[in-house]
């Protein structure tokens, strides 16, 4: 898992698809514009703006993935993001193939305050319990980026 501002993004040079998937957030103009799916790299990545009114943390679930990488970057509001290792939780909604998901309980193991300019990389290990209210609910707009697994050859 990685939590961090868009300003450092020249940290992950090393890491081509999240470096790139930066590169893409960084000359992003108005977050209205966005279409879904949008591809940013083959076969590889693709970005979707997604738009909710946070909430209390009794309505949220952890989800995790084993398909792509999440990349959650906020562009307006703050979503508070809870994380755990997805071995140590419950299964709440058994694993989906198709729609790579599937939904967990448990205790978390950190929580993270996403403000405009914030990302979180969550890799499949990394649960995530998105759409968590700060200190009120309020409307979050965010772009969430698909990075495709690479599987060992």
């Amino acid at each position: 898992m990685i939590f961090d501002s868009l300003k450092n993004k020249e940290n992950y040079k090393g890491d081509a698809e999240i470096y790139q998937a930066l590169c893409y957030l960084d000359k992003i103009g108005k977050w209205e514009e966005l279409l879904p799916n949008t591809v940013i790299q083959e076969d590889c990545s693709f970005a979707n703006p997604v738009s909710f009114v946070s909430k209390e943390e009794k309505e949220c679930a952890y989800e995790a993935h084993r398909k792509y990488i999440d990349l959650h970057y906020i562009m307006e509001g703050a979503e508070r993001i809870a994380t755990a290792d997805v071995c140590g939780l419950q299964v709440k909604t058994p694993f989906n193939q198709e729609k790579d998901i599937g939904f967990y309980t448990g205790q978390e193991s950190g929580r993270y305050l996403l403000k405009p300019g914030d990302f979180m990389v969550c890799y499949p290990s990394d649960a995530h319990k998105v759409a968590m209210m700060n200190e009120k609910p309020e409307t979050v707009k965010k772009i969430v980026v698909k990075i495709k697994v690479k599987t060992a050859q």
